[in-house]
């Protein structure tokens, strides 16, 4: 862990910052794997001397399906029998293909999951594929996560076909069918699959009734027999070397506060004022929920040191910032707890902080509970906050720490404040409350900054400049064609506040003026985009509803998405729609699970058959080194005046 005590400051401060992380040797990787097809191989030997079978002539058999693997193999293997398949293989071989098949699944379905962290969950597992993928849940704290969310079923069938190919299975797609029809009637499929011996010809009859009209399919049996069986309890002997996957669930969490409070605060204001403030200023740590603190952060630094010039006004925020704020905000936040508790781990902290779901005042009081042995805490509230300040490199935090220690009592003596942060977690803030919030105005502090015309700042606003006009047509020319009342548009722009313009590609080099000079001159086919509207309508403001959107890049600027939809608000620690090139920019927009876009299913399929220019290592690498770039992006120059 990378702590330092913050500069001239006292040596209390723990000031956390990016490293690398856990990487096994691999030689280690090699003896985990070596262990697993160890395993497996048992299983297939004891599994098909029950039924006395040939395993080794028989290419079909594997032990991918929704129960435990000797049952799997019981059902694959007598499926295979039936459609006469049958091909010399190792008994090695066998045993290795079913392991790429379990490992396949576990990296299609999981984000952020390296291959030789699949096979550990796996090794925990004994083998169990629906048990490995609830360990995977248990140990990143996704409270949340459902099996039978829209996200999870979009990924769970196509997940479970890739392990049938990559595991060599003659016929994927039957299988997949086979075990979706099973899956509303597992209880009885386990009576007969695990009987002794074996009663082939009830095995044969279970399976016949996938030749009858399928009955919906029934996930949720299959995961919670999965928690019954006893590999599951083999959680409490992982080692801590998922901290980075913690921290990946922590920042998607942290993506979902700042929606929110985006969503909260009033459009003129959002614009023009607290667009700029709340990616440079406006952190999730304090003494509130993470959203009242975004605001809180936001609107006291807009009154204590405001700009000494209007801002522009501009309908986006930098995709490239957001995500700036939100991994300064972790470290911020990780770096306060270290502070306070020395003797914590990293991987400690950030476990407080997944099981509080990003709450840092219950966070601190888990952090005590763990804790309990010490009498009081290392360092006090104000060198706390300064290294949370200073970890989230806060222009400011003397007073940011000075702002959050007393601010928690002063609104605690506003029960109007409080009620106004509170009250109605969506419920939209007007300019007044905002102002109430903020307190008496104060003189302006800073001055703007201003550089030269060298070209790394001019050439680097025209292009942020360039891709925010272009984005923002985008985005009004499909809500004044997608969505009409009585031929009227029903819903205004309020703020756009994710893209990633380099979906699917580079295809072609760049002919645009502006982007002659970047580093890497050439486009990409597809952007994706999140962006907040308010339905116009004669009443109240309405909440604000968050969009996804596709552009082709290749049609002119002012053109409408070639889809465009509604999407729910993400949940802190639940599943989310994958997309492979979002990954590996950082960038996490929300997609939408009922809908096709760019990015999706095909793609991983390719990265982890090998059939893909990325691999699963690449992504993860790409995606580390974006959300850990805490320091300068071209977005910023939107905010500097040139001299």
């Amino acid at each position: 862990m990378d702590a330092s005590s913050a500069g001239g400051g006292s040596s209390l401060r723990r000031v956390v910052k990016p490293q690398q992380r856990y990487m096994p040797t691999p030689q280690e990787a090699l003896h985990d794997r070596s262990r697993l097809l160890s395993k497996i191989q048992a299983l297939y030997r004891d599994t098909c001397a029950r039924l006395a079978v040939d395993h080794s002539a028989a290419a079909g058999i594997c032990c991918v399906g929704l129960l435990d693997p000797g049952s799997n193999i019981v059902a694959n293997t007598v499926l295979s029998v039936s459609d006469e398949v049958a091909a010399v293989v190792d008994d090695a071989d066998l045993a290795r293909r079913s392991l790429d098949g379990l490992v396949a699944f576990l990296l299609y379905f999981f984000p952020y999951l390296a291959d030789w962290d699949a096979v550990r969950y796996l090794l925990l597992a004994d083998a169990d594929l629906l048990v490995a993928a609830r360990l995977v849940v248990a140990s990143r704290g996704m409270t949340a996560f459902s099996i039978t969310s829209a996200a999870s079923a979009k990924a769970f069938q196509p997940a479970l076909r890739l392990a049938a190919q990559v595991a060599g299975h003659p016929q994927p797609e039957r299988l997949v069918r086979v075990w979706m029809s099973l899956s509303s009637r597992l209880h009885q499929a386990v009576t007969v699959l695990s009987a002794e011996p074996t009663n082939l010809q009830g095995v044969q009859t279970l399976l016949a009734a996938d030749e009858e009209p399928p009955p919906a399919p029934d996930l949720e049996q299959s995961w919670s027999l999965a928690a019954s069986r006893q590999a599951y309890h083999n959680i409490t002997a992982a080692p801590c070397h998922h901290t980075s996957s913690l921290m990946r669930v922590l920042l998607h969490a942290f993506r979902g506060f700042y929606l929110r409070a985006l969503a909260r605060l009033p459009a003129g204001e959002l614009r023009n004022r607290y667009r700029q403030v709340i990616v440079k200023v406006g952190h999730c740590y304090g003494p509130m929920d993470p959203v009242s603190n975004i605001i809180l952060n936001t609107v006291w630094y807009d009154a204590a040191f405001p700009a000494a010039a209007p801002p522009p006004v501009l309908d986006m925020i930098g995709p490239h910032i957001l995500t700036r704020i939100e991994s300064r905000c972790m470290y911020g936040i990780i770096s306060f707890l270290q502070s306070r508790y020395h003797h914590l781990s990293e991987h400690e902290i950030v476990q407080c902080l997944v099981a509080c779901r990003g709450d840092l005042p219950l966070a601190a009081d888990e952090a005590m509970v763990i804790k309990a042995g010490q009498q009081s805490p290392c360092a006090g509230l104000q060198e706390a906050y300064e290294a949370a300040a200073t970890a989230a490199w806060h222009p400011n935090p003397t007073a940011q720490a000075a702002f959050l220690t007393s601010c928690k009592a002063k609104l605690q003596e506003s029960p109007a404040a409080m009620l106004l942060l509170q009250q109605g977690g969506d419920r939209v803030l007007s300019p007044e409350d905002v102002r109430y919030l903020a307190g008496p105005e104060q003189k302006p502090s800073p001055q703007p900054i201003r550089k030269k015309s060298t070209w790394p700042v001019s050439d680097g606003k025209m292009r942020s400049m360039a891709t925010q006009r272009r984005i923002s047509r985008n985005v009004k020319a499909t809500l004044n064609q997608h969505f009409l009342r009585d031929g009227k548009p029903t819903y205004s722009l309020l703020m756009i506040c994710g893209a990633n313009d380099s979906v699917c590609g580079p295809e072609y080099y760049c002919s645009k003026q502006e982007d002659y000079l970047s580093f890497a001159p050439c486009e990409y086919r597809y952007t994706h985009v999140n962006f907040l509207a308010t339905e116009k309508t004669d009443c109240s403001p309405s909440s604000p509803v968050l969009f996804f959107a596709e552009f082709d890049n290749k049609k002119a600027e002012g053109e409408p998405a070639i889809m465009c939809c509604k999407v729910d608000m993400p949940l802190p620690f639940a599943e989310y729609v994958r997309c492979l090139y979002c990954e590996v920019e950082g960038a996490k927009i929300v997609h939408p699970a009922l809908e096709k876009f760019h990015g999706g299913d095909k793609e991983f399929e390719e990265v982890i058959r090998g059939k893909h220019s990325l691999t699963n290592s690449r992504i993860i690498c790409l995606n580390e080194y974006a959300v850990q770039r805490l320091y300068a992006h071209d977005e910023d120059f939107m905010y500097v005046d040139v001299a």
